[in-house]
C-alpha cells in the first residue's frame, strides 16, 4: 500500500523549499552536440550543462538540421537550472519519442531529472529512459530567491499562491508525460539545496 500525503504537507514543504532560496550556479546554456553514440540509425545527441530559458528551441533548431534516422536518443549531463525549461525539454522529449539515457559517471539533477522523464521509445512510445548503475539522476525541491527586506501578511499570500501554481505546474507535467505523481513527493523531500 501507497504511503498517503496530503495537499498541505507538499505546500509546506514547497514553501520551506522556498524559503531557504536558491543556490547560484554559474549563468550559461545547455551545450548541444553529436554523442560518440550517433549512428547511421540512431540520431545520438549529447545536452550539457545547465539548462536555461530557450533550449528546448535550441534542441529543435539542432534536431531540425540533422539527417532523418529512425531514433533520437538524448544523452543528459547536467546540474538542473530553469525548472520550466526542463518541463519543456521533457515535454519535447515525449511528444516526439525522443529517448533519454544519463550515462556512466555522469549526473542530471534538477530540471534536467524532470526533463529525462520525458523520454519514450520511438516505436512503442512506451517510457525510454536508461540511467546506469554508476550515474545519479537526483530530484529536489524548486527556489527562489527573496530580497533583503520584511515581507507582509499579503507578501505571504502572494508566495503562497505562487508556490501552489509552481507545484500545480510540476504536477500537471508529471501527469502529462505519464509519470508516476509520486515523484513530486520525492522532490519536496529534498530541501532545494540538497538532493534526493
Amino acid at each position: 500500500m501507497r504511503p498517503s500525503f496530503g495537499l498541505g504537507s507538499i505546500f509546506g514543504a514547497a514553501i520551506a523549499a522556498l524559503a531557504l532560496g536558491s543556490l547560484g550556479q554559474p549563468a550559461g546554456a545547455l551545450e548541444i552536440s553529436k554523442h560518440a553514440l550517433d549512428s547511421a540509425e540512431v540520431n545520438a545527441i549529447q545536452l550539457k550543462g545547465r539548462i536555461e530559458d530557450g533550449d528546448t528551441f535550441g534542441l529543435q533548431v539542432y534536431i531540425s538540421n540533422l539527417p532523418k534516422k529512425p531514433t533520437i536518443a538524448v544523452y543528459l549531463n547536467s546540474p538542473g537550472g530553469n525548472l520550466r525549461e526542463g518541463m519543456r525539454l521533457g515535454r519535447f522529449f515525449f511528444d516526439n519519442r525522443i529517448e533519454t539515457t544519463v550515462e556512466t559517471k555522469t549526473a542530471c539533477a534538477s530540471a534536467c531529472a524532470l526533463a529525462f522523464l520525458g523520454g519514450r521509445d520511438g516505436e512503442t512510445g512506451k517510457p525510454h529512459r536508461t540511467k546506469a548503475a554508476n550515474s545519479g539522476v537526483g530530484f529536489h525541491s524548486f527556489s527562489r530567491e527573496f530580497d533583503n527586506k520584511s515581507y507582509s501578511a499579503d507578501d505571504m499570500k502572494v508566495i503562497v499562491q505562487q508556490t501552489q501554481t509552481q507545484v500545480f505546474h510540476v504536477a500537471d507535467y508529471l501527469k502529462s508525460i505519464g509519470a508516476d505523481l509520486d515523484i513530486l513527493r520525492l522532490m519536496l523531500r529534498a530541501h532545494a539545496n540538497q538532493m534526493n
